[in-house]
């Protein structure tokens, strides 16, 4: 049996293209912030460093040049270091998902940062009794000093950082959000091209159902029908549930089972309980696409499919790994997809993961 082709299940390829000319843009814009980011430290760091030494500036005639400069040097490399230290950790997201908020995050990171000083104690003992801040000063004194200094240097770093990060966030939104109404609008465009082809077709399904007698052709029909009435219901909403996409994924299979046969099996092990749980529309569609796309499927090596949520947090689709060997491996342009619409919609990963038997995508429940 000829099975009839599904145009409208495929990803919108110009709004990707639009997708990758905003990303493109925002990795040059956040090359640039983070050099700005840089040269902005140097210079705050210098800064700093030379308003610690101005008193002694003003009475060089009671200090050695020497010592106002290994003072000056001090200050500068321990402020580069305080910048360079809180901007890895603002932007690494395991720290940040270790420490659950911003504001636990951020205090944290002044109290560690600024502790390192004391490191100078006991790495340097030598170097700081050079410095003329600590000149006819008590050992305790001078370790209070600088860890108040430390303190408060390391609050400064941290305050500029922050808000610099708040600044670059706000830059990608609004790359985003012109990527979504630009989407949007090919979205729209396409719909209208596609608007007669798809209602047409539904309609003659439906016809032809009522003209055929054989009971296995018009189950046939009324599955693709269920298949072009979830496409046209949901081809312009961003979500749906999980218990709607696995409904018209047991469609969805019914017309491939039909091609493949026995080469095929799906089993589907899903709580009720995240039924109700949002989902980009056709997504287990293209995850199943590309598993039959990518793999081989026949009678004597059949493609096992299964979607779960044996991982807790997230719906596992998997299937055994028998690549095609006339298909070049990649992650395939509806997978690709899939992750930028759970980045875009939801802020969240996709998960994926392949070793020599199983492929498996794993999708945040939302």
């Amino acid at each position: 049996m000829l099975l009839i082709g599904l145009p409208v299940l495929k990803p919108n390829l110009p709004a990707l293209g639009v997708l990758n000319v905003y990303v493109r843009t925002f990795n040059r814009k956040f090359a640039v912030m983070t050099v700005q980011n840089l040269k902005l430290g140097l210079g705050i760091s210098l800064g700093i460093a030379i308003i610690g030494i101005s008193q002694k500036l003003l009475r060089m005639e009671q200090y050695e040049y020497s010592a106002v400069l290994v003072s000056c040097v001090y200050g500068f490399i321990f402020c580069i270091l305080n910048w360079i230290a809180h901007d890895f950790l603002l932007n690494n997201k395991f720290y940040q998902r270790l420490m659950g908020n911003r504001i636990a995050s951020g205090m944290v990171s002044v109290a560690a940062v600024a502790s390192t000083i004391l490191l100078y104690d006991l790495i340097l003992p030598d170097f700081r009794t050079v410095t003329i801040q600590f000149q006819d000063l008590s050992p305790d004194k001078k370790s209070a000093l600088l860890l108040v200094r430390g303190f408060l240097i390391s609050g400064l770093s941290y305050f500029i950082i922050y808000h610099l990060d708040l600044l670059l966030q706000k830059q990608q939104d609004s790359i985003e959000i012109e990527y979504l109404k630009q989407a949007q609008l090919e979205a729209t465009l396409s719909s209208l091209k596609e608007q007669l082809s798809p209602h047409f077709l539904f309609n003659t399904l439906n016809t032809l159902s009522f003209l055929t007698s054989e009971d296995s052709v018009k189950e046939y029909i009324a599955e693709l029908a269920d298949v072009y009435r979830y496409v046209l219901q949901y081809k312009e909403m961003d979500t749906a549930t999980l218990e709607q996409e696995l409904k018209f994924i047991e469609s969805y299979f019914y017309i491939l089972k039909a091609r493949l046969e026995d080469a095929i099996e799906i089993s589907i092990d899903v709580d009720k309980n995240i039924l109700q749980s949002k989902i980009p529309p056709l997504t287990l569609q293209l995850l199943i696409e590309n598993a039959v796309k990518h793999n081989i499927a026949s009678s004597s090596k059949k493609l096992f499919i299964s979607i779960d949520n044996q991982d807790g947090s997230f719906l596992r689709v998997q299937n055994n790994y028998q690549p095609k060997s006339s298909i070049q491996i990649s992650a395939g342009v509806g997978i690709t997809n899939i992750i930028q619409r759970y980045n875009l919609l939801f802020r969240k990963e996709v998960l994926i993961e392949k070793n020599n038997s199983t492929f498996t995508v794993k999708l945040p429940i939302i």
